[in-house]
C-alpha cells in the first residue's frame, strides 16, 4: 500500500485511552522502496540495529535495540508520553516526545500514535514544525 493510504487510515483511528505497556516491535510498512529508504536511512540517525520501543508506564517510553550478535536488547533515547490533540487533525493521539538528551535530529521530532488493533499501533513520524511531512510505520506488540 502506498503512504498515503496509510495516512488516510491513520486519520480514521482513535488515540488509545491509555499509554500501551511493554515492547513494541517495528513493522515497516508502505511500498517496498519507502520501507527500505526508512530502514536505511535511520541507520545514519542514530538508529542503528533498532528494533522498537518499550512503553514504560504513563508517562514514559524508550527505544530499543538488538545487538546482532547476540540478540540481546539494549535501551537508549527517552520519550516522554502524552495524550494531546494532533495537530494533522485535531483528534486526540498518542504521542512520543524526545528528550534533549536525544542526538541531533530527533529532539525535534513527534512520534504520534493511533490505535490500529488490539496489539498493533499506526504511527506517524514528524518534525515538530511540519506535521504535514508525516510517515507511517508500524509498532507490534510483543509477549515478553
Amino acid at each position: 500500500m502506498s503512504v498515503f493510504i496509510y495516512k488516510k487510515q491513520f486519520l480514521r483511528l482513535n488515540a488509545p485511552t491509555n499509554p500501551p505497556i511493554g515492547k513494541y516491535q517495528i513493522s515497516w510498512i508502505g511500498p517496498k522502496w519507502f520501507q527500505w529508504a526508512a530502514k536505511t536511512g535511520l541507520q545514519f540517525l542514530h538508529f542503528r540495529n533498532w528494533w522498537g520501543k518499550s512503553f514504560q508506564g504513563e508517562t514514559e517510553a524508550i527505544n530499543l535495540f538488538q545487538n546482532p550478535k547476540d540478540m540481546s536488547f539494549y535501551a537508549k533515547f527517552n520519550m516522554n508520553i502524552s495524550l494531546e490533540t494532533s495537530p494533522i487533525d485535531g483528534k486526540s493521539s498518542l504521542f512520543l516526545r524526545y528528550t534533549k538528551e536525544a542526538p541531533f535530529p530527533w529532539p525535534y521530532f513527534v512520534d504520534e500514535f493511533r490505535v490500529l488493533s488490539e496489539t498493533e499501533l499506526l504511527g506517524m513520524s514528524y518534525p515538530k514544525v511540519a506535521p504535514f511531512l508525516a510517515l507511517p510505520f508500524l509498532i507490534r506488540k510483543q509477549n515478553s
